[in-house]
């Protein structure tokens, strides 16, 4: 039964992801506003770990193998979270080092530019924690659902 919660999990994360995407064209917003590329890591990671969470359900539900392997998924899954605040940090290291140097305070242009990398810096920073933050959960969803796989619905 492993094998099959699991996929069905990946169909409905794929509808809505689908119906996300066609709404708010949100991937495509996260590809403009993150010149870090940060949260293009985070998804590769995410998809390589749920193809290999699919891969350990099938084997354990068609193989009767019960050897659990999920140590590195489990790690993968801490990666994802890891690198979403490491991308904060940067976001903050942006503000940080380029906004407050020289700023002429008496010109409305120089501070409207101070603004425009503060809210930049700032995007990347939350940006890229919220999408390691949901990548770790979907993760973690599919492990929790793949280590319970012997127990009754």
């Amino acid at each position: 039964m492993a094998f099959w919660k699991w996929w069905t999990g990946i169909v409905l994360l794929g509808l809505v992801g689908g119906f996300v995407q066609y709404q708010y064209s949100l991937f495509g917003f996260i590809y403009d506003k993150d010149p870090t590329r940060i949260t293009l890591i985070i998804g590769l990671i995410f998809m390589l770990t749920t193809i290999k969470i699919g891969m350990e359900s099938w084997r354990q539900q068609f193989t009767y193998d019960n050897t659990s392997r999920t140590d590195l998924l489990w790690f993968s899954s801490d990666v994802v979270m890891s690198i979403g605040m490491v991308g904060t940090l940067i976001g903050f290291l942006l503000v940080l080092t380029t906004t407050f140097t020289d700023i002429d305070t008496a010109s409305p242009s120089a501070m409207k530019a101070v603004i425009g990398t503060l809210a930049s810096g700032m995007g990347i920073a939350l940006m890229t924690t919220l999408v390691g933050l949901i990548a770790s959960i979907i993760l973690k969803f599919q492990l929790v659902m793949l280590e319970s796989y012997d127990e009754k619905i």
